[in-house]
C-alpha cells in the first residue's frame, strides 16, 4: 500500500480525529482572516478618507445683529465681500484642491408656486437661491441633509443651471431639462405681513432644471414661504449675477475650500489666516474635518487591538496546534514501529504524516475562504457600519452625477491576499507535524515497542 492509499485510508478510518484537526485549522483560519482583514480595513478605510475630500474650511464675514428701538432683533445687512482675486491667493497657499464660492438672494417664477409658509401671500411667493459653483459639496449634499435624486449636480462652468427639490418640482408639475424664468426678489417684512421689497420687476433670467433633489421633511411653522427647505433653489453662480442680486467674481455669502488631507487642515488654515489681503477683523474661519479625527483615533484604537489579537492569537493557534498532532502523533507509535519493523523508510513515514495533515488542512482552509466572505459583511457593517463617512471624490465632483459615494467593501479578503495567508498556516502547519513527530520517528522500532509495553 502507497503512502497516499495509507493517508485516506486513516483520514476515512479516524473521523474522530479528523474532524477535531479539521475543527482547529477552520477556526484559526477564519480567525486570522477576520483579524488581517480589519488590520488592512482600517488602514484602507484611513486612506480612503485622505486621498478624498477628507475637511474643508470655510471662510465668511460676520453678522451684525442688534435690536431696534421695539426690542426686536434685526441682522445688519453684510455688504463686506471677498472677491475672486482674494481666493485665488488663498488657493494658492497649497494643499486646497476646490473653492466654493457661495451667494444668497431670492427668486421668483410665474411657473413655480412655491410651498405656502407663514402668512404666505401672491407677493412673498419666493424661495431663497443659493449660487455656487459645485453644488455637489455644497453643506447639505456634503452631510446628507439632501441627496440628488434625478439629473446631475451644478459644475464649474455651468450656466443658467439650477436644482429644485423633489416636493417642489411635483407641486408644478416639473422635472429635470424643463426651463423658466426666474425674476428677482428680496424679501421684507411690514406691518406684521412678509412682503417683496422689490415691486417692479426689471429683471429676468431664463434658467433649465438640471437635477432634482430629496431632503428630509421639516417643520414649516413660522417660517415664511422663503424660508422653506423645500423652497431652496440651487443655482450657477451667474444667476443671481443676472438678477443683478449678485456681482461677478464678488462673494457676499461665504466661500468654502476643499483640501484631500484632514491631518493638513489646521496647517493650511494657519496659512490662510497670515494673509494680509483679507480683513480678519470682519471675517472669520469654520473648520470641518468631516469627523476624521474622531474616526482616525477610533481607527487607530481597533487597529493597535487587532495587533494584539493577531500576536495572541498566531502563538496561541500554533501552540494548540502543535500540541493536537504531538497527541495524534504519540497515539500513533505502535503503527510507525509496525512500519519502521516492515522495512518503510522514515521518510515515507513522515510523508504519509504530512499527507494525511495537509489533506485536512487543505479542505479545512477552503471552508474557511467561503465562510469568511459572509463573515466580513456582517464584521464590517458592526465594526465599521459608524466609521465610514461618505466621500466627496473627484469624478463625481467634476461629472456633477452625484457629489458622494460610499467606500466599497472593505473587510472582504483578497484573494492573493489569502493565498498568502494560507501559505504561511501551511508552512506551520508542516512544521508543526515535524516537530510533533520527530520524537517519535526518530526511534528504533525496539525503542518504540519497548516504549509501548
Amino acid at each position: 500500500m502507497n503512502v497516499t492509499q495509507r493517508a485516506m485510508l486513516y483520514i476515512l478510518r479516524k473521523k474522530g480525529k479528523t474532524i477535531s484537526l479539521f475543527l482547529v485549522v477552520f477556526v484559526i483560519a477564519v480567525f486570522l482572516i477576520l483579524c488581517f482583514g480589519v488590520l488592512n480595513g482600517s488602514k484602507k478605510l484611513a486612506r480612503e478618507i485622505r486621498t478624498s475630500l477628507g475637511a474643508a474650511f470655510y471662510i465668511r464675514a460676520y453678522t451684525q445683529v442688534s435690536m431696534n428701538d421695539k426690542g426686536e432683533m434685526e441682522v445688519k445687512e453684510n455688504d463686506i465681500h471677498i472677491t475672486k482675486q482674494e481666493t485665488e491667493k488663498i488657493m494658492g497657499t497649497g494643499d486646497i484642491k476646490y473653492c466654493n464660492p457661495i451667494n444668497y438672494g431670492f427668486a421668483k417664477s410665474d411657473a413655480i408656486a412655491f410651498i405656502p409658509g407663514d402668512k404666505h401671500t401672491e407677493e412673498n411667493n419666493m424661495g431663497k437661491v443659493t449660487a455656487l459653483r459645485f453644488s455637489a459639496i455644497a453643506p447639505d449634499f456634503a452631510e446628507e441633509t439632501a441627496v440628488l435624486a434625478e439629473g446631475k449636480h451644478i459644475t464649474d462652468g455651468d450656466e443658467g443651471k439650477i436644482l429644485l427639490s423633489g416636493q417642489l418640482a411635483e407641486a408644478n408639475g416639473l422635472s429635470v431639462g424643463d426651463r423658466v424664468t426666474l425674476t428677482h426678489a428680496k424679501l421684507g417684512e411690514a406691518e406684521g405681513r412678509y412682503i417683496d421689497e422689490i415691486a417692479v420687476k426689471t429683471r429676468y433670467v431664463q434658467v433649465e432644471i438640471a437635477g432634482i433633489y430629496e431632503r428630509d421633511e421639516e417643520d414649516a411653522s413660522g417660517k415664511p414661504t422663503a424660508g422653506i427647505a423645500a423652497n431652496k433653489i440651487y443655482a450657477s453662480l451667474d444667476v443671481l449675477d443676472g438678477l443683478k442680486e449678485s456681482e461677478t467674481d464678488v462673494y457676499t455669502g461665504e466661500v468654502d475650500f476643499y483640501i484631500t488631507d484632514p491631518s493638513r487642515l489646521n496647517a493650511v488654515t494657519r496659512n490662510v489666516l497670515q494673509l494680509q489681503s483679507i480683513d480678519w477683523t470682519t471675517h472669520f474661519i469654520r473648520t470641518n474635518d468631516f469627523q476624521y479625527s474622531k474616526i482616525a483615533d477610533r481607527l487607530a484604537s481597533l487597529g493597535d487591538l487587532v495587533k494584539l489579537l493577531l500576536a495572541f492569537g498566531s502563538v496561541a493557534g500554533t501552540a494548540f496546534l502543535t500540541l493536537l498532532l504531538t497527541m495524534r502523533m504519540r497515539g500513533r507509535m505502535q503503527e510507525a514501529g509496525i512500519l519502521l519493523a516492515a522495512g518503510i523508510s522514515k521518510g515515507r513515514i513522515m510523508a504519509g504524516f504530512l499527507l494525511e495533515v495537509l489533506s485536512v488542512a487543505l479542505i479545512a482552509l477552503v471552508f474557511s475562504y467561503l465562510v469568511s466572505l459572509p463573515a466580513a459583511d456582517f464584521l464590517e457593517h458592526s465594526l465599521f457600519g459608524g466609521l465610514q463617512p461618505n466621500l466627496l471624490r473627484d469624478e463625481a465632483i467634476i461629472s456633477g452625477k452625484n457629489g458622494i459615494s460610499p467606500i466599497e467593501t472593505i473587510l472582504k479578503p483578497g484573494l492573493l491576499e489569502t493565498l498568502l495567508l494560507y501559505t504561511c498556516q501551511i508552512a506551520v502547519i508542516m512544521a508543526s507535524t515535524c516537530v510533533s513527530s520527530i520524537m517519535m520517528i526518530r526511534l528504533q522500532p525496539k525503542e518504540i515497542l519497548s516504549k509501548m509495553s
